[in-house]
């Protein structure tokens, strides 16, 4: 996990940002996505006390289906939904899935169905597109928000999609919907990095693969069980590498699927304590790997119990071996 936490870190900070701003004038289909979206109360027990938290959701289906992050709902014991109506109704927890921090909620819909947005795609998104904020932060006094989206960035959380962006969002504003000019929902709101210029949005068409799984309950990702690094120029030099792209096995789970198939991680010593020694994997499914990120995606996109095959370089020879994915450990 301290790996992950100093790749999340390099990436949260210094970013450019494209302009952003608060929208001059909505158009009317971003105003009726922005009618989709609703105020999330909670009340959680935490550390023996009882706090008070708020968030934003989604209605997807016009019968009270609310998509919003997990983060939000995943500790109440009690959910309110505030319509943009301001009718307020109590919900309750479909399913949630950490990793991707996304959640399904439900309301009964008051004998009438309710406004719900559209999910895009966000794989036609091209750099510097508008994108818009919808979201229910006590600091959203003055409504949406725009900016440009910057990038696909899957570095963040190894393989999970976050949409970069320009447009400002703030806290409360988790679980709202990141749309483009058209009104469609190209992400969900998660996150704002450190100096706040740029925000961090779930692609929507991650999230849509795994929604039957939500509205069951249970989201059941597959798992290498290794944790890696992209290699970089610097690597090369300080570790003297035999090649220039590909994944650095760190450490291999004990137990897991790649220590199963024979792959080995590395020891300590190396230059700015990194491990060396590690097997070098450069490939999977004859997929050339150029992060760790394209890596844990690929996994992500099949199902447990399938098979890969890895390409790797160990001690100047290449091998591969073929990896039976497993269930991820929740975190």
């Amino acid at each position: 996990m301290r790996w992950l936490a100093a790749v999340l870190t390099i990436l949260v900070v210094g970013v450019l940002a494209a302009p952003q701003g608060v929208l001059a004038q909505a158009s009317p289909t971003v105003l009726d996505a922005d009618r989709a979206i609703v105020l999330i109360s909670v009340v959680a027990d935490s550390g023996g006390r009882t706090v008070r938290g708020s968030g934003s959701g989604i209605i997807i289906e016009p019968d009270g289906l609310i998509l919003t992050a997990s983060h939000v709902v995943s500790r109440a014991r009690q959910i309110d939904v505030t319509l943009s109506t301001g009718e307020s109704l109590p919900a309750r927890v479909v399913g949630t899935d950490s990793l991707f921090d996304a959640a399904l909620i439900k309301v009964d819909a008051p004998g009438r169905p309710l406004p719900a947005a559209t999910l895009g795609s966000s794989s036609v998104l091209y750099p510097g597109q508008t994108l818009i904020a919808l979201g229910r932060s006590p600091r959203r006094q003055q409504g949406p928000t725009s900016g440009g989206f910057i990038e696909l960035d899957l570095e963040a959380r190894p393989g999970v999609p976050y949409l970069r962006a320009s447009t400002t969002v703030w806290p409360g504003d988790s679980g709202g919907a990141l749309v483009n000019a058209s009104g469609e929902v190209m992400g969900l709101i998660v996150a704002i990095t450190r100096d706040g210029s740029v925000s961090l949005s779930v692609a929507v068409d991650g999230i849509k693969t795994f929604i039957p799984d939500l509205r069951a309950g249970t989201v059941r990702h597959p798992w290498i069980g290794v944790v890696g690094a992209t290699i970089t120029n610097q690597m090369v030099a300080e570790l003297g590498l035999a090649v220039r792209s590909g994944v650095l096995i760190l450490e291999v789970v004990e137990g897991g699927p790649a220590a199963q198939a024979g792959l080995r991680g590395g020891r300590a010593g190396g230059p700015r304590d990194i491990p060396r020694g590690g097997d070098i994997i450069t490939s999977v499914d004859g997929r050339p790997l150029t992060s760790f990120g394209s890596l844990a995606s690929y996994v992500l996109s099949r199902r447990i119990g399938d098979s890969v095959t890895l390409e790797f370089i160990r001690d100047g020879q290449v091998f591969s071996a073929t990896v039976v994915l497993g269930e991820r450990p929740g975190i």
